[in-house]
């Protein structure tokens, strides 16, 4: 049975992990991915390059953003207020999740 660590969630998505199998469930408008650890990291980068090489277009409220998903028939569509929200989001978890492993380095067990 799944027990799952929350990393992030607010009224625009979420970000879950299983404690067993160390899947991620990434919620956000009416997508939810789930992505094994290192499809999970790819889709982190993916969004941050997105965001570095994104030229913002006239109507923000077009569906212009595509980003790729582990599966080659499945790629999420946003606008510019949407993909905004979904960087905010995905930086904070990627940050929370180095700050949980830099930490897990100075448990004393691991310093033996």
């Amino acid at each position: 049975m799944c027990s799952y660590k929350s990393w992030f969630y607010d009224d625009n998505g979420y970000v879950i992990q299983c404690q067993s199998c160390k899947h991620f469930q990434v919620g956000f408008a009416s997508i939810m991915l789930t992505l094994d650890e290192a499809n999970f990291q790819t889709f982190v980068r993916v969004v941050f390059a997105t965001k570095a090489e994104h030229v913002p277009v006239a109507m923000p409220c077009l569906k212009c953003i595509v980003l790729p998903t582990p599966s080659s028939c499945v790629n999420v569509l946003l606008t510019q207020p949407e993909f905004q929200q979904l960087y905010l989001m995905i930086e904070e978890v990627d940050t929370e999740i180095k700050v949980a492993q830099l930490l897990h380095l100075f448990k004393p067990e691991n310093l033996q």
